[in-house]
């Protein structure tokens, strides 16, 4: 993609060989997405729209710095409409180019915007996670949310008029990494946050008769009540009718279950395609565990606190085996791992474990309770018995 936009430079500018031209000529002709990228770098009126619209460019920069240029020249060449009319191509290009960024961005497999694992050496290398999220329309066009103030996450709340909202396609997708959360505020007042390598589907603003959401991984909500719009939430080949009402979904796709766990409120969950059927109400302490294969639920009675602490701020973990607790370290911290002995990953444990504090804490406690080893070996964390 660097390659291609330094040909549309070139084409701007208009020192675009014959051969150049075949290539870009290819490339547009390679598929209808390379296509509009072309047809909107050609359009000045789409460029001038962007760049005012991130307030990327800076025009009077553009301008200053033409200006300057000119004036080391002869006084002859020296022509107020040419400032003028250099500046406003300095601008035009400035916009072109930073188009390409967004598309070069925009035009990867979404697969990566995984988070890559850090090189390590040792357990004092892998970090606790961050706030930030990617979100995304139909078009693949993409904002990198991120927040930087430590232990609280700060809601991307996404209003009419704020940026995020203008996107021009209803349909938004909030992609949040290995490694990362993220908490974002929708339209309604309803606050969703979600918990690592999990996707939130919603739409820009919600319509008169219902609110639906889609959630991959793990989120819990605090759904904001409205008698007039009933929340729905699908996840997993289940949706779940909130009715006011703070609750947790975990749905990942390695795992055979999907468990809706209510902490407040009351909500009533349905097999998707049979939403004129029974409903299974749920009352605060119950946890609904979804078989994805056999399509069927049990329910159980359990402590919410439990099941949200990772919301809290700490991994809280009730009779859970070494594997459960390893996987979801795992996806917090960003980091590999296999089991020296398979034996290992079945023993049992009861506690709980920072979430903020570095990996070299969580793993402290689990060696001293249960006899276990942890040591880097090629970047992966290796796991056996003492």
């Amino acid at each position: 993609m660097d390659n291609i936009s330094k040909l549309f430079y070139k084409q701007l500018t208009g020192t675009l060989t014959p051969a150049e031209k075949q290539e870009l000529d290819n490339w547009m002709a390679a598929s209808e997405q390379n296509a509009e990228v072309g047809r909107r770098l050609s359009d000045i009126a789409f460029l001038q729209r962007e760049y005012e619209r991130e307030g990327l460019i800076d025009t009077d920069r553009a301008k200053i710095d033409m200006e300057r240029r000119i004036a080391a020249l002869p006084e002859a060449r020296r022509r107020r409409w040419y400032v003028a009319a250099a500046a406003s191509v300095a601008v035009f290009l400035g916009a072109a180019v930073w188009y390409m960024a967004r598309q070069s961005e925009s035009l990867m497999p979404e697969t990566e915007l995984v988070a890559e694992a850090p090189k390590a050496v040792s357990l004092d290398d892998f970090k606790a996670g961050e706030q930030m999220a990617y979100l995304s329309d139909e078009s693949g066009t993409a904002l990198t949310l991120k927040n930087d103030d430590g232990e609280n996450p700060i809601a991307w709340e996404v209003k009419p008029n704020e940026p995020a909202a203008k996107m021009k396609l209803e349909e938004l997708k909030l992609n949040v990494p290995r490694g990362k959360e993220f908490k974002i505020v929708l339209e309604d007042s309803t606050v969703v946050w979600l918990n690592s390598e999990s996707t939130l589907k919603y739409p820009k603003l919600f319509g008169d008769k219902e609110r639906r959401v889609e959630v991959d991984g793990e989120a819990y909500f605090q759904v904001k009540k409205d008698s007039l719009r009933p929340f729905y939430v699908v996840s997993g080949g289940q949706q779940i009718r909130v009715y006011g009402t703070t609750f947790n979904v975990r749905n990942y796709p390695e795992e055979e279950s999907v468990m809706t766990t209510l902490e407040t409120g009351s909500i009533a969950l349905t097999r998707c395609g049979e939403e004129d059927g029974a409903a299974l109400r749920l009352f605060p302490g119950h946890q609904a565990v979804f078989e994805k294969n056999e399509q069927r639920v049990a329910l159980r009675t359990v402590k919410p606190e439990v099941i949200t602490g990772w919301r809290h701020g700490k991994f809280v973990f009730e009779e859970q085996p070494l594997s459960a607790i390893i996987r979801d370290l795992a996806r917090w911290y960003n980091f590999e791992y296999e089991f020296a002995d398979e034996a290992v990953s079945n023993l049992v444990f009861k506690g709980s474990i920072p979430r903020y504090s570095n990996l070299k804490t969580a793993i402290d406690i689990l060696e001293v309770s249960g006899g276990i080893t942890f040591t880097v070996v090629d970047n992966k964390i290796v796991i056996a018995s003492e």
